[in-house]
């Protein structure tokens, strides 16, 4: 019996856990503009802040660059095109912060960015 009170314990501390590791990144190509959000209940939750976030940072047309539902850092950096359109580089759900630093700067030079700078980090654990 103490067994089952035991497991049945820890699966509730896994799901109470688990619920609250969700992250997303909204990005606008026309404004420049990106929201993002963690931390929430649900990855539907935290879509909608970001979506939101992005269009109360003057998004016209966000699109979805990336979620998770993994715990873990998370790092946003910013750098311009060729053409001085703004590119963006997401990490999410890294078990490091300098990982997920070094991953958003990689992703933004990736796309293209110049003057790459990380602006926004987080730990969703």
């Amino acid at each position: 019996m103490k067994k089952l009170i035991f497991y049945t314990f820890i699966l509730f501390v896994l799901f109470i856990s688990k619920g609250y590791s969700q992250s997303a990144v909204y990005f606008c190509t026309s404004t420049g503009a990106y929201g993002f959000a963690y931390g929430f209940s649900t990855e539907s939750e935290a879509k909608t802040e970001a979506y939101n976030s992005c269009i109360s940072y003057g998004g016209t047309n966000p699109v979805l660059i990336t979620s998770t539902t993994s715990k873990g850092y998370g790092a946003i950096a910013i750098g311009e095109d060729a053409n001085g359109n703004r590119v963006i580089g997401v990490a999410i759900g890294f078990t490091s912060l300098s990982d997920a630093k070094q991953e958003a700067i990689k992703q933004c030079k990736d796309y293209g960015g110049y003057g790459v700078e990380v602006k926004n980090t987080w730990n969703d654990n």
